[in-house]
């Protein structure tokens, strides 16, 4: 039973979900609904994120054994072996990407490259070496969003505007965490952004991240279909993060930046919430 709640954790869950409802939410704005190919597509993105997060926890079990933070994940905590996790997240990636093909070689080459944003780019390439490993690696993040969009209506500018919300919402939910566990990742020589340059001048990139976030979150009103309710909640939730960014950019303090850590995912999630409204009302 421990071996198959590692194997269950390794996949980082909580993180997956939150990864699968910019795909399934970008999925169904472009069909304006769901389909048959629907539930393959699911099942191949969901697969390939489980399996590229064990992939991760595989290649971060020397860092996750140093942080406290993360020291008692299953590899570093040795319920899992770095071989059964390696393979694993090899395996079912390797069944995920299989399955892509069968909605599309665009969709699937969407698959691969966030394996290789994440994997090589991120975790193998920047991570441990560049204080800007996030601005490169956060496209990993976007991937599931434009393959959501690329499932259904190939490469077109509306799905690379909603993968591109996720990627300028990325530096707020990784560097305001990483300012929260600053001790951590010193401690396993993490060279995250808001450590190098301090955390006023990360959290000042972070407002400007996030108001280029406000101006294509209203920008897709004008691309596509999308009722009032779309553009009312989504500018909405999206300015007011943006206040309140503005606001911890004027005082950093790593107490607060966990709670706007949370509130970054409460935002990208309304954000989201309100595409759905916007297709349905």
């Amino acid at each position: 039973m421990n071996k198959i709640r590692a194997l269950i954790e390794v996949t980082k869950p909580k993180q997956t979900f939150l990864l699968m409802i910019t795909f399934l939410v970008s999925y169904i704005v472009a069909r304006g609904g769901a389909d048959f190919n629907f539930l393959i597509a699911t099942f191949s993105m969901w697969l390939a994120i489980s399996g590229t997060t064990a992939i991760n926890m595989w290649l971060d079990r020397d860092i996750d054994s140093i942080m406290p933070r993360t020291k008692q994940r299953p590899v570093p905590a040795g319920i899992l072996k770095p071989s059964e996790c390696a393979a694993y997240g090899v395996g079912i990636f390797a069944i995920g990407q299989a399955l892509g093909f069968l909605i599309s070689f665009e969709f699937a080459l969407v698959v691969f490259l966030g394996l290789f944003f994440d994997i090589v780019v991120y975790t193998i390439l920047l991570k441990r070496r560049s204080p800007y490993s996030i601005v490169l690696g956060g496209f990993a993040g976007a991937m599931p969003a434009l393959a959501g969009w690329v499932a259904v209506q190939g490469f077109t500018l509306p799905g690379f505007i909603i993968a591109a919300i996720v990627l300028l919402w990325i530096p707020s939910h990784i560097w305001y965490i990483s300012m929260h566990y600053e001790e951590d990742y010193r401690l396993a020589n993490i060279p995250m952004y808001p450590l190098v340059v301090g955390m006023e001048r990360a959290s000042w990139m972070i407002v400007l991240a996030t108001a280029a976030m406000l101006v294509l979150a209203a920008s897709l009103y004008i691309l596509l279909p999308l009722g009032v309710f779309y553009l009312v909640i989504s500018t909405s939730a999206v300015a007011f993060f943006l206040l309140k960014a503005i606001k911890f950019a004027l005082s950093p303090d790593r107490v607060k930046a966990r709670k706007m850590y949370k509130l970054a995912s409460m935002t990208l999630g309304l954000v989201y919430f309100s595409l759905l409204l916007g297709v349905f009302l």
